[in-house]
């Protein structure tokens, strides 16, 4: 009876087979015979749940930017992951919020201060900061709009915002790792507020993924819908769903652009090994 087993440089091989990470797409696309379609298709789903390395989500966009078919496969794809997430929350939300026509709108003082991410829009209440926007994604205008459409009336006040920007200058000069000013999560369902809540919980150079943050909530089955929540996460930094990463521990998605959430986790320390990976 022959001797069947591996030799050393066989075992080798093997291992590495195991332990290296997948291949970028970029580079399967670019094998002999690789149908480039084929390759984003497979891909797309994971690309919608934010579970792609940044380089692959990268090639996907690029690819489906001048390829039609798979540009409306995405869209089809992104249609179905919506009705899921709405499923997914409304099951997991016993107790939703008032519409904002049936209570009371607020006032909130608003301003905008430069940092390192761009200009952020902010604004706060008599309750405490109800939202900060990145102002590279919107125009002053377009904040205006949906704060409006979040029930708020606007009062343009620089003052207001002062204790907000001066916390933030001092987080982003690396001297202030936690926040303390009040919350006006006014609006926002019990479900969301959980989540918010749970993610605050998250300390300085920490990180979490969705499913644990639905676990602390006693809601395990939530993860998509906890994904849903942080991707509107109307007052990000201070609620840091930059610390909130996929299964994997790859960096994911951010509603920011991933390279905020980059330059948030590496500014609080956070080590960001090649293939844009967290540890």
């Amino acid at each position: 009876m022959g001797n069947d087993r591996p030799t050393a440089d066989e075992r080798g091989a093997m291992t590495a087979y195991h332990t290296e990470p997948p291949a970028a797409l970029a580079a399967l696309a670019r094998q002999p015979g690789a149908d480039e379609c084929d390759i984003c298709c497979e891909a797309i789903p994971g690309y919608v749940c934010g579970d792609l390395r940044q380089f692959d989500a990268a090639w996907l966009e690029e690819h489906t930017a001048s390829c039609g078919y798979c540009r409306n496969e995405l869209t089809g794809f992104r249609r179905l992951d919506h009705l899921l997430n709405e499923y997914e929350s409304h099951r997991c939300e016993a107790v939703t919020a008032p519409p904002f026509r049936g209570r009371t709108r607020e006032v909130a003082h608003y301003g905008t201060m430069d940092s390192p991410l761009g200009v952020l829009l902010i604004a706060v209440t008599d309750q405490g900061v109800c939202e900060i926007d990145f102002g590279r994604n919107q125009t002053l205008a377009d904040f205006q709009d949906r704060m409006r459409e979040r029930g708020f009336d606007l009062v343009p006040d620089q003052e207001a915002i002062r204790p907000v920007v001066e916390q933030l200058s001092e987080y982003f000069q690396g001297t202030r790792s936690t926040f303390d000013v009040s919350i006006d999560f006014s609006g926002l369902t019990p479900f969301a507020r959980d989540v918010l809540q749970a993610t605050a919980a998250v300390p300085f150079g920490g990180l979490a993924t969705y499913s644990e943050i639905a676990r602390r909530i006693s809601n395990p089955g939530a993860s998509r819908a906890v994904g849903n929540a942080l991707g509107r996460n109307p007052i990000p930094i201070i609620l840091p769903c930059h610390r909130i990463v996929p299964a994997d521990r790859s960096i994911g998605n951010y509603t920011g652009g991933v390279d905020i959430k980059v330059t948030l986790l590496s500014l609080e320390g956070a080590v960001l090994p090649a293939g844009g990976r967290v540890s």
